[in-house]
């Protein structure tokens, strides 16, 4: 008999469409459905009708998180947005049953206990609590049958770019955050991406480089509010001191690249930056064989977009 087959399908609904906000993550083998937004959207996601019934939910901003759950998610989040003690809170992720199979108390309660207790055993981000959430006492069976339930939902956060509950890539710090996975950015020709068994590929990252000459102009990098400067000397490309990395890896990251995010993060040259989770500070100077590589190892992202030439600024200081 031939092994079950461990493959997942993640399906995205943009009911406002466009590339960001409010998206709904949903599995059709599963009774677990995501709905995942910016909190400043939540009038315009009431509006559309689609998040009601029972819940847990996950406020997330600042290198913070609140877990909670509700039978009434809307309201509740109403309530969140306009308590001074939730401010910190920028995105809300709300997991809730599918249609004809709405999550009951238990379920909420059960959510709500296990995901605040999962956070905080990864300690990815800062836990904020209300009360302390306590486990409902559940029958065998219907705690087999949360289980599998859970699996599934930990699995669209993670999909929905909640990626607190997973170790797996968690940069070094209190509030540093695990992988997510956004969509990589859009292929630009300008700057083809080498396959990952290429040469160039397999060329060496050198940490803490200095004195090395800039060849020319210097470049930037934008990605998911990540900024980066870059530089070509010789045959390599550096991504300069001061620069951003990001701390998610997506999914689509080749071995290559993850093991050079995991060699930069373990060397201990990016530092925190204050209020900010979702990226590092790089403290030394990183050469790398190409731009295409510096880029995917910046960004995590194995389709990363390309380094633009930096434009000349002029800051006049007033005596």
């Amino acid at each position: 008999m031939a092994e079950p087959s461990t493959a997942t399908t993640t399906i995205v609904y943009r009911p406002f469409g466009g590339m960001d906000g409010y998206r709904v993550l949903s599995d059709r083998a599963s009774r677990a459905v995501v709905h995942a937004f910016p909190l400043k959207d939540l009038p315009a996601v009431a509006s559309a009708g689609l998040l009601a019934g029972g819940c847990a939910y996950v406020l997330l901003g600042g290198g913070r998180a609140y877990v909670g759950e509700s039978g009434k998610p809307l309201r509740r989040l109403a309530e969140h947005a306009a308590d001074p003690t939730k401010g910190f809170a920028r995105e809300a992720f709300v997991v809730s049953g599918c249609d004809g199979a709405a999550f009951d108390k238990s379920l909420g309660l059960d959510f709500q206990f296990r995901l605040t207790k999962e956070v905080i055993d990864v300690g990815s981000v800062t836990v904020v609590k209300g009360s302390n959430p306590i486990g409902p006492d559940l029958p065998a069976a219907d705690r087999s049958t949360h289980d599998r339930i859970y699996a599934d939902a930990l699995r669209l956060l993670h999909d929905a770019g909640c990626g607190i509950f997973s170790p797996t890539g968690t940069a070094a710090g209190p509030d540093a955050p695990t992988p997510t996975a956004p969509p990589d950015a859009p292929h630009r020709p300008s700057l083809p991406e080498a396959p990952s068994a290429d040469a160039a590929d397999g060329g060496p990252m050198a940490i803490g480089v200095s004195a090395l000459p800039i060849d020319g102009e210097s470049f930037e990098l934008r990605y998911c509010n990540l900024w980066a400067r870059g530089y070509r000397s010789g045959a390599r490309f550096v991504v300069g001191a001061g620069s951003e990395i990001r701390t998610s890896t997506n999914g689509s990251v080749d071995a290559i690249t993850r093991k050079r995010r995991e060699e930069l993060f373990r060397a201990g040259v990016v530092a925190t930056i204050p209020g900010l989770s979702d990226r590092r500070r790089l403290m030394v100077d990183v050469a790398f064989a190409t731009e295409s590589i510096a880029a995917k190892v910046t960004c995590g992202a194995h389709t990363a977009p390309s380094w633009t030439p930096l434009a000349a600024r002029a800051v006049v200081l007033g005596t």
